[in-house]
């Protein structure tokens, strides 16, 4: 599709650039998930679990032009299991797709955050130097712009974490009830001028595993 620019002395045709459409999972398994540690930064592996679930997701998943993760081991670990049985290499990390910075509760368990920061989680409160939504939605969006430009038109899997979901969701005007479950996710189209669309939460796995970890 093209569009017509005008200008003082004539018309200019200008080729419409294609919005791209990026499927955002959250990763496999890591070790803290299954430990039931909240993990933010923190840089916790995959678990057995985990790498079993990445490669049965690429099994499942469909045709993508591109493959990019987050930073954190976690998510990297699940793109490259992803590829490897995709038969597609990996785009290098982007680190504005790393999870929330949870601050003091890095570490701890649900029963150990409740015991420290009595009534926070019940009251839906954060701890001073956990990441705001606006600053966590400022970052995700622009590494979305960034793979949508770099790749106008492509069918893009991002592996990346679930309060990086939520938040996008949240934020677009999607709320989110609970976490995402390892390899669920949600469909974004980026569009060229910075507009985002949103589908609904798709579950590339039945009978995953479910944490209230970050």
């Amino acid at each position: 599709m093209k569009s017509v620019a005008l200008s003082a002395n004539n018309l200019q045709v200008v080729p419409e650039i294609a919005s791209a459409r990026l499927l955002l999972v959250r990763h496999g398994q890591s070790e803290w998930n299954a430990l039931g540690k909240m993990q933010g930064h923190a840089d916790s592996p995959l678990s057995p679990e985990g790498r079993k679930q990445a490669r049965n997701a690429a099994r499942r998943l469909g045709v993508f032009d591109l493959i990019i993760s987050s930073d954190l081991q976690r998510a990297s670990e699940t793109a490259n299991l992803i590829a490897d049985e995709m038969g597609l290499s990996v785009l290098p990390p982007h680190p504005g797709l790393r999870e929330i910075n949870v601050g003091p509760w890095q570490g701890l368990t649900r029963r150990e955050i409740d015991k420290k920061f009595p009534g926070y989680v019940e009251h839906d409160m954060r701890p001073p130097g956990y990441e705001p939504d606006h600053e966590v939605f400022a970052r995700v969006s622009s590494a979305l712009c960034d793979i949508s430009r770099d790749h106008p038109g492509a069918m893009g899997l991002v592996v990346t974490h679930s309060g990086i979901i939520r938040v996008m969701r949240r934020t677009l005007g999607y709320p989110d009830q609970r976490n995402h479950r390892n390899l669920e996710g949600c469909w974004f189209t980026v569009h060229h001028d910075g507009r985002f669309e949103v589908s609904d939460s798709v579950n590339i796995l039945r009978n995953t595993t479910t944490s209230d970890t970050l």
